[in-house]
């Protein structure tokens, strides 16, 4: 196996601030979009088109300026033509990753040397960021160190070899990218410690602070006639600074909502959007984020951005066993010499993971049945749903003889009129508290999962809702850990009650005990909620992945004679609810 040194580095693309020479900006659009008095404005700044670049099969719209054709979208991350933004690039001493999950915008923090990038932040009107993180090899470290240096070029500008490349071929004949964030400073710190060394620190968001930072037209609406991806890419495109950013509804082979026949005609109404904010009244105010995210809950559907790539889907797809690979996804599963097959990658407590957690919440993440009611202003009628159906409903159970009980948790939601959609807001929330359930962390030196090299970081490439397994290697068991030696003593139901009745259990509670543990069909494969990465100049990379277990799909079961109907004009309260 080849020697190779996990290295990382930035591009910083900063916009200088002109201090008001404001002649040589580019001119603004002519029609602005006014969200202070509510004028109703129907400019848009952007075009929407096929994303040229997307995999075959998959649909996505592209956000580009007016008459540009270019198949490369014109993004915020490259040089302007007034002479204010400039690309520069950086080794930094730390850098951390954080990618956290479907709720939250993934996050950069950095620092590197002053003397690097010498300037003052009070010059600087904005500042982009694409950070990249991966392996060199031990011939380019050691030239590098030497001072050899890179030949002049894009992407290269005669930086030192040792320096990490934008992309690179991997063992299969891949071309894969070492880029892991995309994003925008938020601040900018300068520190000057004891010793009279200056170093910078950065903390970033990705593409999702564009939106977080732009307050949201009023009468500016989303098209409810159209599929909610085109109608959010055509929405996006009145605001000139989204181009480059692209939507996508995943998967892509299965019909994509109209917000029309779905949600009520007070709600959401075309041409009227949300009531203009009055003098006095900023907590009125809505950003294009929290709009957007607005209208995808009411259906019961997620928001996220991946990089550039604005993406819409149903929480489900994302967390359980039916949901299919990422087309972009560069891991294809593994064969061992061996002669093993894998489709997942894999992690293996005793090979390639340095310690692990697993856990189970028996208070917050446990499940509880959902019933979601929304009142209907069309024909004066209570829509209620329940999830999930009878036969799979949770009972609340305690030790002891106590009678077990159904819980319910009761939610209410406005301006739904489609009993399948409201359906579907029920299980969004059943599966967003019980995936939280069981949950596993895992820490590793490793850039590379179970039967991987070091010229192949595949967890580096890892997002959230990709499937990894978690074992626990059972060989030399007299020499293993005792997790391993448990895990091996466990593997029948009478070495199992046995082994407790060994460790002083009574024999009642150690049968009891194995039969439960033989029965149980433990999950060993998870889904991906947040991946921490964190590089030093000093002592390399250290990688922790946060997992979540699978939530069934029971959704698509017909419903059994006895099923209550999804229409309840009266229905009575649940009992034990608890209000949202």
């Amino acid at each position: 196996m080849a020697t190779v040194y996990p290295s990382a580095k930035l591009r910083l693309i900063v916009r200088l601030d002109e201090f008001g020479n404001t002649s040589s900006l580019a001119e603004a659009p002519k029609k602005t979009t006014k969200n202070l008095n509510g004028v109703k404005d129907e400019r848009a700044a952007l075009q929407v088109v096929n994303d040229p670049a997307a995999p075959t099969g998959v649909k996505r719209y592209l956000l580009l300026p007016k008459g540009q054709t270019s198949a490369q979208p014109a993004t915020a991350y490259q040089r302007s033509s007034d002479g204010y933004t400039f690309d520069v690039t950086v080794v930094p001493k730390t850098l951390s990753v954080g990618l956290n999950g479907i709720r939250s915008a993934n996050t950069l923090k950095a620092q590197f040397r002053f003397i690097d990038l010498p300037i003052d932040p009070r010059v600087v009107r904005a500042c982009a960021v694409e950070a990249f993180l991966g392996t060199v090899s031990e011939r380019a470290f050691l030239a590098g160190i030497e001072g050899t240096n890179k030949p002049q070029g894009p992407g290269t500008d005669g930086l030192p070899i040792n320096v990490l490349e934008d992309t690179y071929t991997d063992p299969m004949g891949q071309q894969r990218s070492n880029s892991r964030f995309l994003g925008w400073v938020d601040d900018w710190d300068i520190d000057w410690g004891e010793d009279g060394e200056a170093y910078v620190n950065i903390s970033c968001r990705d593409n999702t602070s564009l939106m977080i930072q732009q307050d949201m037209a009023y009468n500016l609406h989303l098209d409810m006639s159209k599929p909610i991806d085109e109608a959010v890419a055509l929405y996006l495109s009145h605001y000139p600074q989204f181009q480059g950013l692209s939507v996508q509804y995943v998967p892509g082979n299965v019909p994509i909502p109209i917000l029309k026949p779905l949600l009520q005609g007070t709600a959401y109404r075309p041409r009227l959007g949300p009531v203009a904010s009055k003098a006095g009244g900023a907590q009125h105010k809505m950003t294009v984020w929290d709009y957007l995210t607005d209208i995808m809950g009411a259906i019961g559907h997620i928001i996220r951005v991946d990089g550039t790539i604005i993406i819409l889907q149903l929480p489900r797809t994302l967390m359980t066993r039916s949901a299919v690979r990422r087309p972009e996804d560069p891991f294809k599963g593994r064969t061992l010499t061996t002669g093993e097959t894998f489709d997942y990658r894999r992690f293996i407590y005793g090979k390639n993971v340095q310690s692990q957690k697993i856990s189970r919440k028996f208070a917050t993440g446990t499940p509880q049945n959902i019933e979601v009611r929304a009142y209907n202003t069309d024909n004066k009628t209570l829509l209620v749903e329940r999830f999930p159906l009878p036969a799979d409903r949770i009972k609340y159970v305690i030790p002891g003889n106590a009678q077990p009980d159904t819980k319910w948790q009761e939610i209410r939601v406005y301006g739904i009129k489609d009993k399948a959609t409201l359906k579907t807001v029920a299980q969004s929330y059943y599966e967003s508290q019980g995936r939280n359930e069981l949950t596993v962390q895992i820490t590793t030196k490793d850039l590379w999962t179970y039967g991987g090299s070091n010229d192949d970081p595949d967890i580096l490439d890892m997002r959230e809702g990709d499937t990894f397994e978690v074992l626990v290697s059972r060989e030399n068991v007299d020499e293993a850990s005792t997790v391993t030696k448990v895990e091996n003593s466990l593997s029948k139901q009478e070495q199992n009650a046995l082994f407790m009745q060994n460790l002083g259990m009574s024999k009642d509670f150690a049968a009891a005990y194995a039969k439960a543990y033989t029965n149980a069909g433990f999950i060993t494969q998870f889904r991906l909620k947040s991946l921490n990465l964190d590089w030093n100049i000093d002592d390399g990379i250290g990688v922790t992945v946060h997992g979540v277990n699978y939530v069934e799909v029971r959704l698509d079961k017909k419903q059994a004679p006895g099923d209550e109907p999804a229409d309840f004009t009266s229905a009575p309260p649940p009992t034990h609810v608890n209000n949202q």
